[in-house]
């Protein structure tokens, strides 16, 4: 399997170094590296545009603005990449301290070796996509969670409003059923047909709703229930549509 190319800002005031350092990484391994002379250029940089990395590899000792500086900052704001310290030697307390901080690992300068510093590259980004994967993971179970207590909310929600609109429409049905004729005799005769016709169209006005709303529950039932096949919504909505249909009252 072919390495991953990894864009990596190598962050060091000592310009010798940084150049072969980047120069072997690049012809070696073939990282795209970029190069910052100090913890405020490196600032500036990831401040544009700290999406394009994967790793910062930081030297400790520099001017206007220290690795561990830096190293605080970069958790400060937010920005997730993994971060590597470059020490010096007898620079045991700033490795602890950077690793406090949430630095993924260290190096000591005088102890390089190219290879190895592939090593720790290589690790750092398998420790970090792990890390990443692990909090979605979670995120997602989190989501899972969550949306389990709203749809049982829903759930005891419909069950409690079904009844109520059933019986809400079937006394309204049987409103404009009785009510309908005691006034449809009581009226003149003139009146009489368009009171009819009034009346048919509140009985197919009445259809439509109540076939609408069964349907819209039954929608919710599937949905909530997680077994929302799509052949079971076709035959829900074709019952909506035979329910129009029928509701053409001569």
């Amino acid at each position: 399997m072919d390495q991953e190319i990894l864009n990596i800002l190598l962050v060091d005031d000592d310009e010798f170094f940084v150049q072969i350092v980047a120069n072997q990484l690049s012809e070696e391994f073939k990282y795209k590296t970029t190069i910052a002379q100090d913890g405020r250029q490196a600032k500036e940089i990831l401040s544009k545009n700290h999406s394009q990395f994967d790793i910062i590899l930081t030297d400790y000792d520099m001017p206007n603005m220290n690795g561990l500086e830096l190293l605080r900052w970069v958790r400060e704001s937010g920005i997730d990449i993994p971060v590597v310290m470059l020490t010096a030697a007898g620079s045991e307390t700033v490795a602890v301290e950077a690793m406090k901080a949430g630095a993924y690992d260290y190096v000591r300068k005088e102890q390089i070796d190219l290879y190895h510093l592939d090593v720790v590259i290589s690790g750092t980004r398998e420790r970090f996509l792990f890390r990443v994967s692990q909090a979605m993971e979670k995120e997602r179970a989190n989501e899972i969670h969550l949306n389990a207590l709203t749809t049982d909310k829903v759930r005891d929600v419909l069950n409690t409003l079904t009844p109520k609109l059933n019986n809400a429409l079937a006394n309204m049905s049987v409103a404009l059923e009785l009510q309908g004729e005691q006034i449809y005799n009581a009226i003149s005769e003139p009146s009489k047909s368009q009171f009819r016709n009034f009346l048919r169209q509140l009985q197919k006005e009445m259809l439509e709703l109540e076939m609408s709303i069964r349907g819209l529950l039954g929608l919710y039932r599937m949905l909530y229930a997680h077994h929302a096949e799509e052949k079971e919504i076709d035959r829900l909505k074709q019952e909506i549509d035979r329910g129009s249909a029928g509701s053409k009252i001569n």
